[in-house]
């Protein structure tokens, strides 16, 4: 019967270490051989360190430590808040999904490791909450996300009372540009614009596609004079900008209204009305303008 479990043991796709109290290691098998590049003589008494990332060592320890004073048998670990990276024979890390059991003998005390490698899962979880927050044709943050950000910052904001603006972005003749050159053109158009607000804006300003040709920029830490002042580098950079598109050189410009959020502000609604109004007035005026919202 010991032979058939050891068999499956062995046969596991899931690599299986096995430590002692000391946390050295005392079974390695097959599939953890895969995993870690690592052949069973080359581990064996070994610390368990030599198998993670040194900025794990001491998290390890005291999992086990915490693992040890409680009353499971078994913990799992590679969850979002607390990812466990191993680390290969050739200095790789990847992210592992790891099932730890107690093992009691009577003079002794065992832990085993089961692991297995989750990185590409990872991977795939991370795109999909990429792929969740951002606009699909831009790689902007989508109206959902910006929504939740902007919220969140403006919670900060008010709690600490600190400036914060919001600017509506509005790229003019935007249908125009569509009926003489084509959609296609229309979302080069839109690509190019957002990675040129993009590099401008500050790494603390958050950037959105509100929808069709409408973006969206918070500015945190940020009154409404500070913020013409990037406005209006944004707008001089597209200004200056040209869309190259079948050969065809395109200039395309942008309306932009400013609105400072109010204290008691939290959420965007009220700022970004006034926001959206003052592109109407930067529109009116002529575009390719600035407009700042004032309180009457």
């Amino acid at each position: 019967m010991f032979d058939i479990f050891s068999g499956i043991v062995e046969r596991s796709e899931d690599g299986i270490v096995v430590i002692d109290k000391y946390h050295n290691i005392v079974y390695f098998n097959e599939s953890a051989q895969k995993i870690f590049g690592y052949s069973l003589d080359e581990v064996i008494d070994q610390h368990m360190n030599i198998l993670l990332p040194e900025r794990f060592h001491l998290r390890h320890d005291l999992m086990i430590e915490e693992f040890s004073a409680s009353s499971m048998e078994c913990k799992h670990t590679g969850q979002r808040t607390r990812l466990i990276f191993g680390l290969r024979k050739d200095g790789t890390e990847f992210v592992t999904g790891t099932a730890i059991v107690r093992i009691e003998s009577k003079f002794n005390r065992y832990y085993a490791a089961i692991v297995r490698d989750i990185s590409e899962k990872k991977k795939t979880e991370e795109e999909l909450l990429r792929l969740a927050a951002t606009d699909p044709l831009t790689g902007a943050f989508n109206r959902r996300e910006f929504t939740a950000l902007a919220d969140h910052e403006g919670v900060r904001s008010n709690r600490y009372n600190r400036s914060l603006s919001i600017m509506m972005l509005d790229l003019d003749h935007f249908k125009r540009l569509n009926d003489t050159y084509g959609h296609a053109a229309g979302d080069k158009a839109l690509q190019r614009f957002t990675t040129l607000c993009c590099n401008t804006l500050r790494t603390i300003d958050i950037f959105g596609r509100w929808g069709g040709e409408e973006f969206v920029a918070l500015l945190p830490e940020t009154d409404a004079k500070g913020a013409v002042v990037i406005a209006e580098r944004l707008r001089k950079t597209i200004s200056q900008s040209v869309l190259i598109h079948n050969s065809q050189k395109i200039g395309i410009t942008v309306s932009i209204g400013i609105a400072q959020y109010r204290s008691g502000e939290t959420t965007i609604e009220a700022p970004l009305a006034r926001a959206d109004a003052a592109v109407y007035d930067a529109k009116k005026a002529g575009r390719n303008r600035i407009s700042v919202y004032r309180d009457e």
